[in-house]
């Protein structure tokens, strides 16, 4: 079975024209990682049925990684075919009291609406999900909230890496090394990325050093891309390629 991965969206919080950063990853199971409030959208578009995703992971509980998960959940819901079976839902610890408090607020009653079975699996940075087959390993980028960035993989085979949101950590460095392909997120040039996220250079740096293949940076700041693009096209530390796609990308990675 080929796996493939999906750039569903690459932008930040609040760029105006290109989705939340969401990946889709389609293989032994269907997951989606990450839904802001423009990446459920960009999911809808892709034309799935209501039972299509096995799990939804969510790196973090910010609002541009959250918000369109109760949009998400509801479509599942609506006719003509309702879903049938389970959905997981994984994310960092009070997972399931955020997403039960999101759902309240956003369509009363809530969880309650949903007639299928929802699990949640609540990950504390530095352990692992197991997802049969995939095993998610995790690591705690500094992003000033807890966020998982991770590593997946099938049969001991790396598949892909994915740092959510926040400034490389030696944990998260760790986890990335060797991962072929490595989404990062990418905010700025260096001196502008802000006290919660990455620098282009630094991005470029930490995949020559993990010995990535293929580096794909998102949320990039709208103001920065550019730049950012420009700054990557110049530089000469990384061997492997750089993508900065806006939406749609389809890699294969098993």
């Amino acid at each position: 079975m080929m796996t493939t991965l999906t750039i569903l969206g690459a932008g930040e919080a609040f760029d105006p024209n290109i989705p939340n950063t969401s990946l889709l990853y389609e293989g032994a199971k269907n997951v989606l990682l990450d839904c802001g409030f423009a990446a459920a959208q960009a999911y809808w578009r892709r034309g799935f049925d209501q039972n299509y995703l096995d799990a939804i992971f969510l790196t973090h509980h910010h609002a541009d990684h959250t918000f369109g998960l109760p949009a998400v959940l509801l479509v599942m819901q609506l006719a003509p075919q309702n879903r049938t079976k389970p959905l997981t839902i994984i994310g960092t610890p009070n997972t399931k009291d955020y997403v039960t408090r999101m759902m309240d607020i956003a369509y009363t009653p809530g969880m309650k609406r949903l007639t299928f079975e929802v699990n949640f699996i609540e990950c504390a940075p530095g352990d692992a999900v197991n997802l049969n087959p995939i095993t998610i390993n995790t690591a705690l980028p500094d992003h000033g909230i807890p966020v998982l960035s991770t590593r997946w993989e099938v049969n001991g085979v790396c598949h892909f890496a994915y740092s959510g949101d926040g400034k490389a950590t030696p944990a998260s460095h760790t986890l990335f090394k060797d991962s072929n392909v490595l989404v990062h997120e990418c905010y700025a040039l260096p001196g502008h990325e802000g006290a919660v996220h990455t620098d282009v250079q630094t991005v470029l740096q930490l995949a020559a050093d993990s010995k990535i293949s293929t580096l794909i940076l998102v949320h990039v700041a709208a103001a920065q891309r550019q730049l950012v693009a420009e700054f990557v096209r110049t530089q000469n530390f990384l061997g492997g390629r750089v993508l900065m796609p806006e939406a749609g990308l389809v890699l294969q990675v098993g």
